[in-house]
């Protein structure tokens, strides 16, 4: 039985019979469906007693009855609600929801590959962020545009040369390219083609091939990755970011004549850049052995560089207002787990792994402002190569917190595997962040518990949550319209590019300033699974990321490729 945070109460049948339509509370539930045997819940708010009714759309014969379930709670949203569970039906088909004769919201779809299309939307929405080209209407449709910020020519800020570093992925709503960021984001779509290789090597999505030999997927992180060589200097060490001094106005991309800068130093980007190059020149090898030991070489030194050079951290220049991205910790120790544990895997050089048992990987989840779990990622799934001690505390550090994620299930109405924690700026990257520990903690234990909460986590971006949005531009019954995106703002079309996962809400607010805000709901909203705005100037809930959609594309297509064996 599920413990904490539920109000058990009497529930008497409710004697009106057929009542409208618009009385009836509607069912938050994954408005893209489910594959049959996935766990399938509905959340309804309120607490009516009356059974929830499965029909089939077609014939309108009824083919299952969920009773009412006990009520709970939520903290985060300050609702009482009931999750209704109707997993035995496992059918392929379009079915209704029906209480006390009420058609219940959208019908609800159960089908093989529910997953897939937004699974490569959000995989192709890179090819949408790339820097230096132009965008071709036979790949981006009405969404085509012109090439901008060729980045041959930027210069060194503070001193008095240039470097050239095309190519790359804008990395949010901004035109920035930013290391760290990209660290962090080509390492989850990396981890993903790897734990899923059989799957990703057969998902196919519309962008141009220059190398048909690579799978489309790391075709795609190529692009970042040949950025990402480019930024790193002479001596091994990395420039933080490639940025104008101030955001630009809303334009496209080509309308942004501002001067670009490579900005600053640290070790934060170096060791980004050294795990993720480490990580990708093991993948790449098989496909291009020349590239694959071009980015080792680059990995290593910039891990040497960073050794050397302990103390050197990132500081935001005062006249430079562009992201920072500069991590809390000012310490490195994640950003070294993940380097060496990455470094280690790719040359088994015994100086990496005595790193790694000098620096040992902690509990601390994953997020641009700490890799560490990366490293458990790693560790945990290898016992061979780093050994038995060094792999069994990983996996145990994976499944305690994957354990702490299921009591946070446990304890929510919308069985949300979310810490209070994770209410914060893109809070819907922690929710997949979370779903993915969850795939990983079943990928060591094949233990369906950890599936199901995975699947929890997915439902919630889709619309399981209350405000029953799907999170995803362009998927969904109802999805964000108004991206903080520029490119989705500048072009002149209504729809946003889609595949785009928005931020999402929390109670920080750090998008409202002293004039009267335009939305009274959203500035005066006490929960943080309330604080929501679709709207452009909402950027600290309504932004997009590169960090933020790569969790969320491997959280799809791992579910859909675990579904479909």
């Amino acid at each position: 039985m599920r413990s904490r945070m539920f109000k058990l109460r009497f529930l008497f049948l409710s004697p009106v019979i057929g009542a409208s339509v618009c009385s009836a509370a509607l069912p938050a539930v994954n408005q893209l469906g489910f594959c049959p045997k996935a766990q399938k819940l509905a959340v309804i708010p309120g607490n009516d007693a009356s059974p929830l009714e499965i029909r089939e759309m077609n014939s309108g014969k009824n083919v299952l009855t969920v009773q009412a379930p006990l009520v709970y709670e939520w903290q985060a949203s300050g609702e009482e609600v009931q999750a209704f569970d109707f997993s035995k039906l496992d059918k392929p088909g379009t079915y209704q929801l029906v209480r006390n004769g009420d058609i219940l919201g959208a019908p609800v779809q159960i089908s093989e590959r529910p997953y897939e299309d937004v699974a490569k939307a959000a995989l192709k929405w890179f090819y949408f962020q790339r820097s230096s080209t132009a965008l071709d209407a036979k790949y981006a449709g009405k969404w085509a545009r012109a090439a901008g910020h060729p980045d041959t020519h930027v210069l060194v800020y503070g001193e008095n040369r240039t470097i050239s570093a095309p190519k790359g992925w804008y990395d949010a709503g901004d035109y920035g390219k930013y290391i760290v960021n990209s660290g962090i984001t080509v390492s989850t779509l990396l981890d993903f083609y790897e734990n899923y290789t059989d799957y990703a090597n057969n998902l196919v999505w519309d962008i141009p091939r220059e190398m048909p030999n690579l799978p489309l997927i790391l075709e795609e992180v190529r692009w970042n990755l040949d950025w990402m060589l480019d930024m790193q200097d002479q001596d091994g060490s990395v420039f933080h970011k490639l940025t104008t001094l101030r955001f630009s106005s809303t334009v496209m991309p080509e309308g942004d004549k501002a001067d670009r800068y490579a900005i600053g130093k640290g070790i934060a980007a170096a060791l980004d850049f050294a795990g993720t190059l480490a990580q990708a020149s093991v993948i790449y090898k098989k496909f291009d052995a020349a590239y694959a030991d071009k980015l080792l070489k680059a990995a290593e030194r910039a891990y040497a560089w960073a050794k050397k050079n302990p103390k050197n951290l990132f500081s935001q220049p005062a006249d430079v207002n562009t992201g920072s991205y500069q991590p809390s910790d000012e310490n490195g120790k994640d950003e070294f787990r993940f380097a060496a544990a990455e470094l280690y895997r790719a040359t088994q050089a015994k100086k990496y792994l005595d790193e790694l048992k000098a620096n040992p990987v902690n509990g601390n989840g994953p997020w641009w402002g700490d890799m560490n779990f990366l490293a458990v990622y790693r560790m945990a799934s290898d016992a061979k190569l780093f050994g038995k001690d060094l792999h069994e505390k990983a996996k145990k550090i994976l499944l305690d917190e994957a354990e702490s994620l299921l009591k946070a299930v446990d304890s929510a109405g919308y069985y949300l595997a979310m810490h209070p924690w994770n209410w914060t700026w893109g809070s819907n990257s922690a929710v997949a962040n979370n779903g993915i520990i969850l795939l990983h903690a079943y990928k060591v234990t094949g233990n369906v518990k950890y599936l199901n909460a995975a699947q929890q986590s997915l439902d919630y971006l889709l619309g399981k949550n209350p405000l029953q949005i799907s999170y995803v531009t362009g998927f969904g019954h109802r999805f964000p319209q108004h991206p903080h995106h520029r490119p989705s703002e500048a072009d002149n079309i209504d729809e946003p590019v889609p595949g785009m996962l928005v931020g999402g809400p929390h109670l920080g607010k750090q998008d409202i300033g002293k004039e009267a805000w335009k939305c009274e709901d959203y500035a005066k909203a006490d929960k943080p699974a309330l604080a929501y705005l679709d709207a452009h100037c909402s950027y600290a809930t309504n932004e997009v990321a590169i960090n933020w959609n790569a969790p969320f594309a491997y959280l799809a297509a791992a579910l859909q490729a675990i579904y479909l064996k």
